[in-house]
């Protein structure tokens, strides 16, 4: 199998939602970049975790994120996954925040 692009989009709910993964099994993933975007009428914020062990223990790479309204957060240095592993956000109000990554996935 060759290597792939792929775009993961969600809407974002107050717990953890997942954006992209499990990574499949003998696949790395890089996520070239990250669009956090506020669709709602006030501020809210986003927390943005990765599982570094082939998808169990988790680890912030962003915590409480403030996303203005009417306004994207746009994390652009790569993100590292291996096999299993996860990407994974929470808002801090459901229906104001939609995430969409941009991935290369590995074989």
């Amino acid at each position: 199998m060759a290597n792939s692009f792929k775009n993961a989009g969600i809407a974002v709910l107050d717990t953890r939602t997942p954006l992209y993964g499990p990574v499949p099994v003998d696949t790395a993933a890089v996520i070239h970049a990250l669009y956090i975007s506020n669709v709602g009428s006030a501020p809210a914020n986003v927390d943005i975790e990765i599982t570094v062990d082939g998808g169990t223990t988790y680890r912030y790479i962003g915590k409480g994120l403030s996303v203005p309204e009417d306004s994207t957060l746009v994390l652009d240095k790569p993100i590292n996954l291996e096999a299993e592993d996860k990407l994974e956000l929470t808002a801090s109000a459901v229906g104001h925040i939609e995430a969409v990554c941009a991935v290369l996935e590995i074989d």
